[in-house]
C-alpha cells in the first residue's frame, strides 16, 4: 500500500532531493520484474529450499505461460533488451498476477536430479514434482516455473552481448558432434557452464555429466581417478573400480585445468583419446570408450608446449574444436545486468525486502577491473547484500578498491559530476576500442568538445585508456603518474 505524502514547498524538495533519486520513505521500492535461472540441483537443494517448500500451486494455467517460456531463448530472459515474445510472456504474467516481483525458471535436468534423491514422502520433492508436471507455484510473490533446459543450456552468466547469439549457436553445433572441445577462457569466466552447454543442447543430455579438476587431485591419486584400477593393484586397492573416463559411460567428461595435468598422465590421456578405450591400474584388458571429453585451461597452452610443460600431440587431440570466452573487463556491458541478476537472487534465498544497487554502487561495478571475472562478481554482491542495512546496495558494501587512490587525500567525493562524467567517458571509450570519433557520437559530442573533456579529466587515449594523467602544469608534471583517481586497469 502506498503512502500519501504531503505536498512541498518547491524549497523542501530541492533540499531533499538526494543523488540516488530514491523513492521517498513510506513508499514501495520499484523494483524491476526480475527473471532468475535456478540451473543446478545444489541451488535447488540449498539455495532455494525454502522457496520451494513455501511454493503452493497457482490459480494460472500452465499453458498460459509455459507455452511462451519454450518459444524464447533462455539467455535473452533476463536481457536489458528482450525480444517481443519475451516481454509478450513478462506482461502476461504480470496481468495474472499483478503484484509478482519476479519468475524462478528452475532447469529440468536439476529437477529431475533432485527428485530422484528424494523420497517420494518428502516435502521438498513434492514441490519439485508439481513444477515438473507443468505446474506454476507462487512463494513469497514469486512464480515458480520448469523449463526445458535441453532447447537451451542453463547458463547464468549470458548477458546482453554481442557474442551472445553466436556463441550459443556454435555451442548448439558443437553439442551434435562427438568431437573434443578445448575451452580457453580466465578463472571465473564460466567455462564449466560451457562444457554443461555443450552436455545438455547435445543427444548425451540424459547421460552422466562427470567433471573433475586436474589442479586439485594429488598426482598419487589421479591415475586412479581418471582410469580406475583393479583389486590389488596397489596398497589399499582392496576392490575394484571404475575410474571417471568409465563411469561416464556414454556421456560427458570435463576435464577442468587440463594444463595443471602431470606429463605422465598426459601421455596416459592421449593413448585413451587415440584408442578410445580405458586400462585399469593392474589390469591389462581394454574397456571401450563412448564419452565424449571437454577440457578447459585457463593457460595458453600454445606457449606451454613452447616451455616443455605439455605435449603438442595431446593438444592437437584435445584441440578438436576451440571455445574462447572474453573476461568480464571486455565486456562491460555485461556488469550491470549480471550484478542486478547476483543482488535479485540474493534477496529471493533471504527471502526479505527489495534491495536495489545504488548509484555509486553502479559506478563502482563499472569502473572495477575484475580479475576474478564473473565468479568475482558474484561474490562482490553477495558480500555487499549482507553488509547493506537498507533498501540500497551502496559503494563502501561492496569492499571493492574505491575509485580514488589512497594517496589522493585531496581528490574529490565519489559522485561529483566531474567522477560520474569521467567514469562514463571511460565506458564509452572501452566500448568504442579508443576510437574517440564513435565515442563523440555515442555521447552525442564533437570531436572537439569530447577531445577538451578528456583533457579535462587526464584520460589518455590509446594502450592506457583508464589510467589516469593530471593535465600537465609545472607542479604535477614530475609527478604526473603518482595520483590515479580511477582504477588502472579499464580496458
Amino acid at each position: 500500500m502506498l503512502v500519501r505524502q504531503p505536498r512541498l514547498r518547491r524549497e523542501e524538495r530541492h533540499t531533499n532531493r538526494n543523488v540516488h533519486s530514491r523513492p521517498m520513505e513510506g513508499t514501495l521500492p520499484q523494483s524491476r520484474f526480475h527473471w532468475i535461472p535456478v540451473c543446478g540441483a545444489h541451488e535447488l537443494r540449498r539455495d532455494f529450499r525454502d522457496l520451494l517448500l513455501a511454493s503452493t500451486p497457482t490459480d494460472i494455467l500452465a499453458d498460459q505461460v509455459l507455452g511462451i517460456v519454450a518459444d524464447a531463448p533462455l539467455d535473452v530472459l533476463w536481457s536489458r533488451n528482450p525480444p517481443n515474445r519475451v516481454a509478450e510472456l513478462r506482461r502476461r504474467v504480470t496481468e495474472l498476477r499483478p503484484l509478482a516481483k519476479g519468475g524462478v525458471l528452475a532447469a529440468r535436468s536439476g529437477l529431475l536430479q533432485v527428485e530422484s534423491e528424494l523420497p517420494s514422502t518428502d516435502r521438498l520433492g513434492s514441490a519439485v514434482r508439481a513444477l515438473l508436471r507443468g505446474n506454476v507455484m507462487l512463494a513469497d510473490r514469486h512464480l515458480l516455473l520448469a523449463f526445458d533446459d535441453r532447447r537451451r543450456p542453463c547458463v547464468g552468466w549470458i548477458g546482453d552481448w554481442l557474442e551472445t547469439g553466436p556463441l550459443l549457436e556454435r555451442l548448439s553445433r558443437l553439442a551434435e558432434a562427438s568431437v573434443p572441445v578445448l575451452v580457453y577462457g580466465e578463472t571465473g569466466t564460466g567455462k564449466e557452464m560451457v562444457a554443461r552447454g555443450l552436455h545438455v543442447l547435445g543427444p548425451r543430455r540424459d547421460k552422466a555429466y562427470l567433471a573433475i579438476n586436474c589442479a586439485e587431485l594429488p598426482e598419487s591419486i589421479v591415475e586412479s581417478e581418471l582410469f580406475g584400477h583393479t583389486r590389488g593393484a596397489f596398497t589399499g586397492a582392496t576392490s575394484e573400480r571404475a575410474g571417471l573416463f568409465e563411469a561416464a559411460a556414454d556421456g560427458t567428461v570435463f576435464l577442468d585445468e587440463i594444463g595443471e595435468l602431470a606429463p605422465a598422465m598426459q601421455a596416459k590421456l592421449l593413448r585413451l583419446l587415440e584408442e578410445h578405450c580405458v586400462r585399469r591400474i593392474g589390469s591389462a584388458q581394454p574397456r571401450p570408450l563412448a564419452c565424449r571429453v571437454v577440457a578447459a585451461t585457463n593457460r595458453e597452452l600454445a606457449t606451454e608446449i613452447a616451455r616443455g610443460r605439455f605435449r603438442a600431440d595431446l593438444f592437437y587431440r584435445l584441440r578438436g574444436s576451440e571455445v574462447r570466452l572474453a573476461p568480464l573487463r571486455e565486456r562491460r556491458e555485461d556488469i550491470l545486468p549480471l550484478a542486478e541478476l547476483f543482488l535479485a537472487r540474493a534477496v529471493l534465498r533471504s527471502r526479505k525486502g527489495a534491495v536495489e544497487l545504488g548509484e555509486d554502487a553502479k559506478v563502482v561495478l563499472l569502473s572495477h577491473h575484475w580479475p576474478g571475472n564473473i565468479r568475482e562478481l558474484r561474490h562482490a554482491i553477495g558480500m555487499a547484500f549482507l553488509a547493506a542495512g537498507s533498501r540500497y546496495v551502496e559503494a563502501h558494501h561492496l569492499g571493492l578498491a574505491s575509485l580514488l587512490s589512497p594517496d589522493s587525500s585531496s581528490a574529490e567525493p565519489l559522485l561529483t559530476a566531474q567522477a560520474v562524467e569521467r567514469a562514463h567517458i571511460l565506458r564509452t571509450l572501452a566500448s568504442t576500442a579508443g576510437n574517440r570519433m564513435a565515442a563523440a557520437r555515442i555521447l552525442g559530442l564533437s570531436r572537439q568538445s569530447l577531445q577538451r573533456r578528456l583533457l579535462r579529466h587526464g584520460i589518455e587515449v590509446g594502450t592506457t585508456i583508464g589510467h589516469r594523467r593530471a593535465p600537465a602544469t609545472p607542479e604535477n608534471d614530475a609527478d604526473v603518474n603518482s595520483k590515479a583517481a580511477l582504477p588502472k586497469q579499464i580496458p
